[in-house]
């Protein structure tokens, strides 16, 4: 109120002067003290801005990832019906065989019986039209009456099993036909299947472009990272406490063991894949990165069998972020081996699997996951260095 009417008070130049130079000087500390709040509020909006900015940016990169996952399982999805059209088109195919067979068979005896009755009907008709031939024949056979009779129904037989084949080879040919329609269909879904695998393949590698963009951004990846593990962690805490169930439970119907343990073949344990090693057990994932391999890289060519290092059993086969397609067995004793970034997953969970039987196919490598098959030893939780437990080259 007081500077309110300083201000509007009438006054001369110097009158002016010196209630110019109040105002200043009673202003000048109001000015002072609103100019950091501002610049301290115009701080704080823009931090808000770049936390915002941050979690849209790890917002949209998980979901790129749940995009990446769901092509993956469409295009695992699509590689399954195209393994089960392959297979359903050979059981077919022996269908078709057999059924062209039989009809081969029908037409072979059809032929025969043909001749066999023309030839019947031929003797029958020399008979009636030259009575008084022998054909080595005595005379009173020929004109007996029994004789005559047993021709008669040997031909009426004989027509008989003709009518006979002949239904027969219509109905195998009509099989015939069926099961090549059956094929036919087979091959149009089969054509289907290659091209929804073409499409989800296609989306696949665009995902995995994006995430492999995405995560040049250091606090991205490390965050990405971070949340990866603890996913991983939580599974393996998960199969553990199965695993440990299993243990206490009754075991009538468990299958029998192998004479050797699994802790036994350090150093003796095959690889799950031909192929040099890339990554090494405790690497650094990147030189601006602190996070580190766990397991060790092998370089492998896409397509190779995946193979299991010992007996165990299948305690996850599915798609995990940041690791792909993911198969861990469980081998007893709390040791597990993970197996990952591989293109196709051919075991299922709960199935019990034999030292080299094939897990799963080998994929391509990626930035994003890793540049070849991953392999990683578990014991009591903690990651162990795959390298100690391979044969020294």
């Amino acid at each position: 109120m007081r500077i309110c009417a300083i201000l509007s008070h009438p006054c001369g130049f110097g009158a002016r002067f010196w209630c110019g130079a109040l105002i200043g000087f009673l202003l000048a500390p109001a000015a002072l003290a609103l100019e950091p709040e501002a610049e301290l509020r115009e701080t704080r909006e823009a931090i808000q801005d770049l936390e915002r900015s941050q979690e849209d940016r790890s917002a949209a990169l998980q979901e790129l990832e749940a995009l990446l996952a769901e092509a993956a399982r469409g295009t695992e999805a699509s590689r399954r019906e195209l393994r089960e059209l392959a297979r359903a088109r050979s059981r077919q195919e022996s269908v078709v065989a057999d059924q062209e067979a039989r009809v081969a068979e029908a037409r072979d005896r059809l032929e025969a019986e043909r001749q066999a009755a023309a030839r019947l009907v031929r003797d029958q008709w020399q008979r009636e039209r030259h009575p008084g031939r022998t054909d080595g024949q005595s005379r009173d056979d020929r004109h007996h009456a029994a004789f005559a009779a047993r021709i008669r129904e040997a031909r009426e037989q004989a027509l008989v099993v003709l009518r006979e084949r002949i239904e027969a080879l219509e109905a195998a040919r009509e099989e015939l036909a069926r099961e090549r329609a059956v094929l036919a269909e087979q091959e149009a879904q089969a054509r289907a299947a290659v091209a929804d695998l073409e499409r989800e393949e296609a989306r696949r590698r665009q995902a995995m472009a994006e995430l492999e963009a995405a995560i040049e951004d250091e606090a991205l990846e490390l965050e990405r990272l971070q949340r990866n593990a603890a996913t991983l962690e939580a599974v393996i805490e998960e199969v553990e406490a199965r695993s440990a169930a299993r243990a206490a439970a009754p075991r009538e119907s468990a299958p029998a063991r192998p004479d050797v343990a699994f802790a036994e073949l350090e150093g003796e344990l095959p690889r799950p894949a031909e192929g040099r090693i890339i990554r090494s057990f405790n690497e650094s994932r990147g030189s601006r990165l602190r996070s580190r391999w766990r397991g060790a890289v092998l370089e492998v060519d896409n397509g190779a069998a995946v193979r299991a290092v010992h007996y165990g059993r299948v305690v996850y086969a599915d798609w995990m972020q940041g690791y792909g397609f993911l198969v861990i067995v469980d081998h007893g004793e709390r040791y597990l081996t993970l197996y990952s970034n591989v293109e196709e997953i051919l075991v299922a969970e709960g199935e019990t699997v034999g030292a080299g039987e094939q897990l799963a196919v080998a994929g391509e490598g990626s930035e994003a996951i890793a540049p070849g098959l991953y392999f990683e030893i578990r014991h009591n939780g903690g990651p162990l260095n795959p390298e100690g437990w391979w044969p020294s080259q």
